[in-house]
């Protein structure tokens, strides 16, 4: 299954409005060739509707979008071929995992366990945010001009703070996730093992992430029940079998390719854990999707 990323996220041919490391803006997505072939996005997508309608398709899950939704994809989600009407028109962030994490460190305001357990969602903006989001996408587009040097990086950083802000108060109006001021350590913490284990959750552990915050197991697992209600070693194995859950939707993956991109030494070794987490075999869950297709 081919990875979606941003070494690779767009045909070469097609044109970007801006591009670097770790951001990729476009508006132009009729030039994107249409393919049946499923891919695995490991970014951050944010999908603007400025005009017509489409319908996207996330792990078999169809979303019908018109003007002013916007769609928000995090990764380890497997995008299947989608349609769009002939006066459809958008706009494109394509941001890396890794930089988004970056940016919610720098802020007050964090919807990270949010966007950890709700892998796709779709708002609909009012005029003055769509508005909000274009200028934004304006600001940034115009430093493809520019060379690329500290200078723009940071420019651009900044900008994606600011944006931040603004992207979390959409959520923050409408009652779905709640205010942090500064926040405490304990959060600030969190929030850091949250981004490490949306972007690698395969093969690790409590002493792993423990290690990589600096902390102790112990206090590792006190946190996570002190901000999200669960143990560390829950929150891991979920992350895990919501993975394996996108994967097993995918016909061209064996269980044997599951197993190993998953971190885990052999197929038995990934069965035994989906039967511990779930109740059912991994060739269970897949005959269960395929039956609802």
């Amino acid at each position: 299954m081919r990875k979606v990323n941003l070494n690779n996220p767009v045909p070469p041919e097609l044109h970007l409005d801006y591009c670097d490391k770790y951001i990729v803006l476009l508006d132009n997505v009729h030039q994107i060739r249409h393919t049946q072939e499923c891919v695995l996005n490991e970014s951050y997508i944010l999908m603007v509707v400025e005009k017509g309608t489409c319908r996207t398709i996330v792990n078999g899950n169809e979303s019908n979008l018109e003007k002013g939704d916007i769609f928000i994809c995090a990764p380890g989600n497997i995008l299947s071929r989608g349609t769009v009407s002939t006066d459809f028109h958008c706009q494109i962030f394509i941001i890396s995992a890794e930089y988004v994490g970056e940016i919610l460190k720098g802020t007050r305001m964090s919807i990270t366990h949010y966007l950890m357990t709700n892998v796709v969602e779709v708002l609909h903006l009012i005029p003055e945010e769509q508005r909000l989001i274009k200028e934004y996408y304006g600001v940034i587009s115009a430093f493809s001009g520019i060379p690329s040097d500290d200078t723009r990086e940071q420019s651009i950083h900044r900008i994606l703070q600011s944006f931040a802000y603004s992207f979390a108060g959409f959520f923050l109006h409408r009652g779905l996730v709640q205010k942090h001021d500064r926040g405490t350590a304990a959060e600030s913490l969190f929030r850091s093992f949250a981004h490490m284990l949306h972007e690698h959750p395969c093969g690790r552990t409590v002493q792993f992430y423990a290690g990589k915050l600096c902390i102790t197991p112990k206090y590792f697992n006190a946190i996570c029940k002190q901000v999200a209600g669960k143990t560390a070693s829950t929150l891991i194995n979920e992350e895990v079998v919501k993975r394996a859950q996108i994967m097993l939707k995918d016909p061209d993956m064996s269980i044997k390719q599951i197993a190993s991109s998953l971190g885990f030494s052999n197929q038995s070794h990934f069965g035994s854990f989906i039967r511990k987490e779930t109740g059912v075999s991994p060739q269970t869950l897949r005959k269960q999707w395929l039956a609802t297709q």
